[in-house]
């Protein structure tokens, strides 16, 4: 004996429920993995990890631009240059 709700089977209404779930969770999850990826490459472009001037230190973090240290303004730094190893 099937159950029925409004003329339509019970077990197909719950069956496309799931699958709008999945699909729904499915969207979401790929969503916030895009959004992710583009914060994660933006926070990349930000130099100051490999610059010689950039010291780690909480209190002075880059001693020729400070305001500028670990933010956007300084993606492109004028007074950025490379760490010699």
């Amino acid at each position: 004996m099937m159950i029925h709700f409004l003329g339509i089977p019970l077990q197909f209404i719950l069956f496309v429920l799931l699958w709008l779930g999945i699909g729904y969770l499915s969207f979401s999850l790929a969503r916030s993995t895009r959004r992710n990826w583009r914060q994660i490459r933006h926070h990349h472009a930000i130099p100051c990890t490999r610059c010689r001037y950039f010291s780690g230190e909480m209190v002075l973090k880059c001693p020729v631009n400070p305001k500028a240290a670990l933010t956007d303004q300084a993606v492109d730094c004028p007074d950025f240059m490379g760490r010699v190893d």
